[in-house]
Formats: C-alpha cells, sequence, structure tokens
C-alpha cells in the first residue's frame, strides 16, 4: 500500500513527466542545434597501376587488402623480349664513326711525318743552293778579277801600238787588232760583273726560300708537296672533327639507350605510404601487355566522407565550414571539413573511387567532407574503412537555430491557445 501510494503521488507523477520531457528534450536537442544529414559513407581516391612494358609480373605483388605503413620498391614485371634494334643500329655506327676518326688520325700522322721530311728535303735544298750561289759568285769574282788585269794588259798594249803607229814603226791593221782585243776583254769584264750581281740577287732570293733559276718553279717540289699536304691536311682534320663529333654523340645515345633498356628489362614501382591494395586485376607471375591494368590503390591518407542533403541546404553548405563526422559503431565523433557540394543536376563523378558514389536524388545535393589527416590511420582489418556508413552533422548558424526555436515556440503557443479555446 506504501508503494503504491508512492507511485499514485504528485510528486513521483511529476518527476516522471518532467524525465520524459528532458529525455524527449535530449533526443531531439541534436536536430534542433544540428543539421543531420540522413545517408553518408566514407569514401577515397583510386591510384590505377597499369604495365608500362610488355612481359611477366612478378610473383612477389602486393595481395588484395595489403596495407603500406612505409613507401617501399619491390618488383613490378619483367620483360621476356626487348627490341634492341636501334642498340645495334647505334653500335654499328658508334663503330665505323670511330674508325673514322681513327683512320683520320693515322693519316694525320702519317702527313706530319712527310711533312717534317719535306720540310727537311727543302731546307737541304735551300742550304744547297746557297752554297752553289756562293761558289759561283766566288768563281764570278774571280773571273772578274782576271779579266780586270787582262783589260788593263790589253789597255797598255793599246797604247803602245798606237805610239808605234804615231812613230811608223807598226802598222794601222795591228792598232786595230788591239783596240779590238781590248774592247773585248772589257766587254767581258762588264758580263763577269752583272753575272756577279744576278748571283747576288739569286742568293738574296734563295735565302728567303724563292729561287730564280730557270729550271726552279718559285718553289722546288718538295715545297710545293708540302703545301698540297696543308690542303690535305686541313680536309682530314675536319673529317677527324666531324667523325670524333659524331662518335661522341653517338656514345651518348648509345649509353642512354642501354640504360632504357635496362629499365624495360624489368620495371620496379615504388608503393606509398599510407595506401591500401584495394583491387588486383592481373595474377602474379602472370603475362600482361603494355598499359594493362595491374591493380588499384586506395589513398588511406586522404580519405573523405560523401553525404546527400537537402537541396535547400544549399545556401547553407558552404566549402571550407567544419562538420562533425562519426563512423557508426563507433562512439567518436571526428571534425572533418567540406571540401565540395554538387547539386543533383550535375554530371556524374569521373573520378576512380573505391566506393561508388550514387548520383543523387533530385531535390538532393552531394557534400565532400575531407577528413582530417591526424585522423586517418588505416585499419587493416576494415580496408580503411572505406564503403563504411557515417553520422554526420553540420552546425546551424545562430541565427537559423534562433529563427527555428522561435518559429517552435509560436507553434507551441498557438497551440495551447487553440486548447483553451476548446476547452
Amino acid at each position: 500500500m506504501h508503494v503504491e501510494r508512492f507511485i499514485r503521488s504528485r510528486i513521483v507523477r511529476r518527476s516522471l513527466a518532467l524525465g520524459i520531457i528532458a529525455l524527449s528534450g535530449w533526443a531531439l536537442l541534436p536536430y534542433v542545434t544540428y543539421r543531420i544529414a540522413p545517408s553518408a559513407f566514407v569514401n577515397a581516391e583510386l591510384m590505377r597501376v597499369t604495365a608500362p612494358i610488355a612481359g611477366q609480373l612478378s610473383p612477389d605483388l602486393p595481395r588484395k587488402g595489403e596495407y603500406f605503413e612505409r613507401a617501399r620498391m619491390v618488383s613490378l614485371v619483367e620483360a621476356r623480349s626487348p627490341d634492341r634494334r636501334h642498340l645495334m643500329d647505334l653500335d654499328q655506327q658508334l663503330a665505323v664513326s670511330t674508325k673514322r676518326a681513327e683512320l683520320a688520325r693515322r693519316q694525320l700522322e702519317e702527313i706530319a711525318e712527310l711533312d717534317r721530311k719535306l720540310r727537311e728535303r727543302s731546307e737541304d735544298y735551300r742550304l744547297g743552293m746557297i752554297a752553289r750561289l756562293n761558289h759561283e759568285i766566288d768563281e764570278t769574282e774571280v773571273e772578274k778579277g782576271g779579266c780586270l788585269a787582262e783589260a788593263r794588259q790589253r789597255n797598255d798594249v793599246a797604247g803602245r801600238m798606237e805610239r808605234l803607229v804615231k812613230l811608223g814603226i807598226s802598222s794601222q791593221i795591228r792598232s786595230g787588232e788591239a783596240q779590238a782585243s781590248q774592247e773585248a776583254t772589257i766587254t767581258r769584264c762588264q758580263m763577269a760583273d752583272e753575272r756577279l750581281r744576278r748571283l747576288k740577287t739569286e742568293l738574296g732570293a734563295a735565302e728567303k726560300g724563292i729561287y730564280l733559276r730557270g729550271d726552279a718553279n718559285d718553289v722546288p717540289y718538295s715545297q710545293q708537296q708540302r703545301e698540297r699536304l696543308v690542303l690535305r691536311r686541313q680536309e682530314l682534320e675536319t673529317d677527324l672533327l666531324q667523325n670524333s663529333s659524331r662518335a661522341a654523340q653517338l656514345a651518348a645515345e648509345t649509353a642512354e639507350e642501354r640504360t632504357r633498356l635496362d629499365r624495360l628489362d624489368h620495371y620496379d614501382l615504388s608503393l606509398p605510404a599510407a595506401h591500401v591494395v584495394w583491387s588486383v586485376a592481373a595474377s602474379p607471375g602472370s603475362m600482361v601487355t603494355e598499359g594493362q591494368s595491374v591493380f588499384d590503390f586506395a589513398d588511406c591518407g586522404r580519405r573523405f566522407i560523401v553525404v546527400e542533403l537537402p537541396e535547400r541546404d544549399f545556401e547553407k553548405i558552404k566549402a571550407g565550414d567544419a562538420a562533425t563526422v562519426r563512423l557508426i559503431g563507433s562512439s567518436e565523433w571526428k571534425t572533418g571539413q567540406i571540401r565540395q557540394v554538387r547539386g543533383s543536376a550535375a554530371y556524374g563523378d569521373d573520378r576512380l573511387l573505391a566506393a561508388r558514389v550514387p548520383r543523387p536524388d533530385p531535390g538532393n545535393i552531394t557534400v565532400e567532407i575531407s577528413l582530417p589527416p591526424n585522423e586517418t590511420s588505416a585499419d587493416r582489418n576494415s580496408s580503411c574503412d572505406i564503403g563504411r556508413l557515417a553520422e554526420v552533422r553540420f552546425e546551424r548558424r545562430a541565427d537559423g537555430l534562433l529563427r527555428l526555436v522561435s518559429s517552435k515556440l509560436r507553434w507551441l503557443t498557438a497551440r495551447l491557445e487553440l486548447d483553451q479555446s476548446f476547452l
């Protein structure tokens, strides 16, 4: 009786009513202070890996669902029959250019040796010609000295014959013969003097390397051959320079081609950190063609939440605003940031995503919310929570909240007045 009387008491009934009202207010408070999305899920962008070359996949490929905490390097594919025709052609061209450059270098060495010998021959010829001219000059000077002595004797004889003719002892004919001999001797002396001048002129020219004799054409044969060798040397130097440059260029191209073939012989892939293998399109150890898809990575470090909201909230949701997110089954609330808002009439998302994004219903908008970087640690058992449902709350603005509360209060006041009028 005491228990029944206690339960039926006014204090208990009022406390129970106040508790129900408080519980109802607590349950309705989030819908008053927040804008709650009806549906949301976790999504992430995919990075697709394709075979860069045709060959055989490595048997140690990562498996589906494998998570990479740190970046690492793995062998992806090995080529079976790389095309080496271009490398063989470059090697052949390099060998030809090298041989031509070596041939031109040897010919230049031979020309240098021949030029040295011709230079020695030319110098010997010049010295010999100078010595010969000096001897001829000496002979001419001796001949000139003898001629002058003879000329003085002829002059003395002619004077005596002329005096004998005047005395009548000798005939006029003998005097004429003596004068003729004198004139001939004087003429021969003048010829010796001119020949001496000519020899000195030839000597001066020979000392400069120019020869004025009738059997020489300006310079001797050795010097003419040296001038021809100069032209040939210039041609060989040009050929050597061209082939050396070509060989250097071909050597660089050959090294680059070898490096490229080494890269094509096998391809190593750098697996990024904070990624999970989402799907595998080829079996380890199988043959693949160039451009064939191998597997997809999901970026666990840049996950985002996709939610749908009514179209009337389009102006109230802005990129950069904060949103509160809680994954279904978890009690932890996380703060994200709105990064994109799309209307229902927008084209479908053509990005490569891990979870399918349905086209929004007419009258709804799609909102993407990025999770904070320090809250995106991957859970290996749930594939970074991709595809997991979530609850998202958008904080209402203060003026909007006041308008909502005032409208509810006006509705409640009008309802109470209507009930009192009926009573």
